[in-house]
């Protein structure tokens, strides 16, 4: 094998002892270092993945709907169209009060709601074209 002999040391010991110790820098890792390398990284945050909605609305939603259409056109037959659409207006008037104080939380609540202002406009324009 190539190895270099050892040098003996030239300088005697007592100069030596009079110089300051000095400390090479280390060659290796720190502990700190050495611990961060084998703690597992840190948890990405949750990613929900968005679903479908659900169907925006269904055949008795479409009946509720239709309810209400019909009743807005049914009125001018029992009454002169106009006189039905101002007191369709009323009860619509009154209604947004109630809503205002006292929103509907429920699905079928709201399409109530909904329906019922469709009746009046529906009301109006049957007035409108009806022309009595």
């Amino acid at each position: 094998m190539n190895e270099q002999p050892t040098k003996p040391d030239s300088i005697h010991p007592q100069e030596k002892a009079d110089e300051p110790l000095r400390l090479r820098l280390p060659e290796c890792p720190s502990r700190e270092e050495q611990l961060r390398e084998f703690e597992p990284p840190p948890p990405l945050p949750a990613f929900v993945l968005p679903t479908a909605p659900p169907f925006q609305f269904s055949v008795f939603d479409v009946m509720v709907v239709m309810v209400g259409v019909a009743g807005g056109l049914a009125g001018g037959t029992w009454m002169p169209s106009d006189i039905f659409a101002a007191i369709l207006g009323l009860v619509t008037l009154l209604g947004l009060a109630l809503v205002h104080f006292f929103p509907p939380q429920s699905h079928f609540a709201q399409l109530v709601w909904g329906s019922l202002v469709l009746a009046y406009i529906v009301a109006v324009g049957a007035a409108i074209f009806k022309g009595n």
